[in-house]
């Protein structure tokens, strides 16, 4: 027989149900699913997010009862669940409103598993399975995730990676021509790309030319390289790249300066091509030109100063104008138009570049996207953004906030669906927050993080925040249109989903080193050997390519002359 209870007590889309000592081990854990038969004849469904328990003798004699020798024996215990309710249950299927008021006295059960399989099975790929029934599977509906964006919130180490990396193989696997742009903060998964991914047909890796691309490449990986060509920048981007910040009004007006006269009579952010030595010549502020040289002698910013393909059709004089154009937007559109999983691998970038990069792929995209759509032929793209704090931070500013910004308002119009993922919810723009209906809130201390979810997100009460804390390693609360109605979850682990349904192993980066395992084996000196001399190539290459500059000049090494 079910477990059951009464409605003892009611506020707004709170109850609170009371239940005996032996429906308590069921019904009193929260995220567990219950039906309230009303007297109307309706059916609420509700999820247990609280359990007070009472003594009544205590409570009514203000403590005194706790002296008697036998107090134990007489306790009077009041077990009471609190439940948020959640819709009402037709035919099978939830109704996402509340259509009768419950009243004391109403009987409360525990759903079963048929019942749950029924709500949960409507999606299209599976998540996870409810931490309170592991024989229901939770399946989320992509249509509602792209068209309403999905928020993946959690503090370190309790599996947001995991989660992300789950979805992405889920959709790989499930749909043919699937097209998803990751920007990958950290590089943490490019091992999906790798030689011995089984998924490497539908993965394409991205990453800057130079050192960053040579470690992949030197790693078995294969990798497409990424070109960001500095004529294509906004001034915004600019900014960021030669790191002067917004206070910088002197610094910030030279340079705007000098690209306007570069570009006119066109706008100062069209992708006119123009020579460094001509900027250089606009440049009159000293400061600027000293960062401007610093960034031209830096490998870290060949693949965007040297971009060898952009600047070989620039360079062709075969070409006509058109033409040039042409083939310059389908290169710099490539990691976006691809079907696919693109993998944009920007580990070892500093923030700045990385805000400039991410600004200009973002830019791109939103401009395809209406594009394609204006030409009536769309081109949905589901974007993953990893550590989207970097990208749209709610304090401070960053080149990628505006672009992102406009891209969680009005993207899901042109067929751009979004992701962020991102250990810091208090650091995010509550802008980009607030256009996310989707959440999967993973486990969540501070008070402060909670709160910024609660009042960015829809569809997250208090109640169902309170939970956040309790919740283990891969458990989340899963919310927002995707799912039938908010749940707990248990979130798969990404090495079974690789196992089980590639038949591999599919080692992510990003986790913790195993301090326990790694201190009972001594260093392998010919692994040293090696971490050493990578260091001094690194530094070789960097030493001939400044000994070049100096030779050369700036200009002639980066265009070849």
């Amino acid at each position: 027989m079910k477990a059951s209870g009464s409605v003892v007590k009611v506020l707004g889309d709170y109850v609170s149900v009371a239940v005996s000592d032996e429906a308590l081990h069921e019904m009193g854990i929260r995220g567990t699913f219950v039906k309230i038969f009303t007297k109307k004849g309706r059916i609420l469904v509700g999820i247990v997010s609280n359990v007070s328990l009472y003594d009544e003798l205590y409570r009514q004699s203000g403590g005194r009862i706790q002296l008697i020798e036998s107090y134990s024996d007489i306790a009077l215990h009041r077990n009471e669940i609190i439940v948020s309710l959640l819709g009402t249950l037709k035919d099978g299927a939830i109704e996402r409103k509340i259509d009768a008021i419950p009243s004391p006295g109403d009987l409360v059960t525990v759903m079963d598993e048929n019942e749950l399989k029924t709500i949960f099975s409507s999606g299209d790929i599976r998540i996870g399975v409810l931490s309170t029934a592991e024989n229901v599977p939770v399946k989320l509906n992509i249509n509602e995730l792209a068209t309403k964006h999905l928020a993946i919130l959690a503090m370190t180490g309790s599996g947001k990676s995991n989660t992300l990396a789950v979805l992405l193989v889920r959709l790989i696997k499930e749909f043919d021509w699937p097209r998803i742009l990751l920007i990958d903060t950290h590089s943490e998964y490019v091992a999906l790309g790798s030689n011995d991914s089984p998924i490497k047909d539908k993965v394409t890796i991205y990453a800057p030319i130079g050192k960053f691309r040579e470690i992949l490449l030197s790693e078995g990986y294969q990798v497409r390289p990424l070109e960001i060509p500095y004529w294509m920048l906004t001034v915004e981007e600019w900014f960021s790249l030669l790191k002067i910040p917004p206070n910088a009004t002197k610094q910030r007006r030279d340079l705007r300066t000098a690209l306007r006269k570069i570009k006119e009579p066109y706008d100062i952010n069209a992708p006119i091509f123009f020579e460094i030595n001509t900027l250089k010549s606009f440049i009159s502020n000293e400061d600027v030109l000293d960062k401007l040289d610093d960034a031209l002698g830096s490998e870290e910013y060949a693949f965007i100063f040297n971009p060898e393909n952009a600047l070989r059709i620039i360079q062709d004089s075969e070409l006509a104008e058109k033409e040039k154009m042409l083939r310059l937007f389908k290169l710099i559109s490539e990691p976006i138009a691809k079907d696919g999983l693109k993998i944009v691998a920007l580990g070892g970038l500093s923030a700045d570049i990385q805000n400039a990069v991410v600004s200009m792929i973002l830019r791109t995209a939103f401009r395809i996207a209406i594009e394609s759509k204006l030409a009536g032929l769309p081109m949905p793209t589901l974007i993953a953004i990893e550590e989207a704090h970097i990208y749209a931070p709610e304090q401070s500013y960053a080149t990628a906030k505006q672009i992102l910004e406009r891209i969680a308002k009005e993207g899901r119009k042109f067929g751009i669906g979004l992701i962020i993922v991102s250990q810091r919810p208090r650091e995010i723009s509550q802008t980009v927050l607030a256009q996310c209906g989707n959440l999967i809130a993973l486990r969540t201390v501070n008070p402060l993080d909670q709160r910024h979810i609660q009042q960015s997100l829809e569809d997250v009460t208090s109640a169902l925040m309170s939970n956040l804390p309790g919740l283990g390693i891969g458990e989340a609360i899963i919310s927002g249109p995707f799912v039938p109605i908010p749940c707990v979850a248990k979130i798969d682990l990404f090495d079974n989903v690789a196992i089980k349904e590639f038949n591999a192993k599919i080692q992510l980066g990003g986790k913790d080193i195993d301090f326990r395992l790694a201190w009972t084996r001594p260093i392998d000196e010919e692994a040293l050997q090696r971490v050493f001399e990578r260091m001094y190539a690194l530094q070789e290459k960097e030493r001939k390519k400044k000994k070049a500059v100096e030779k050369k000049g700036a200009l002639d090494v980066f265009f070849g002359s």
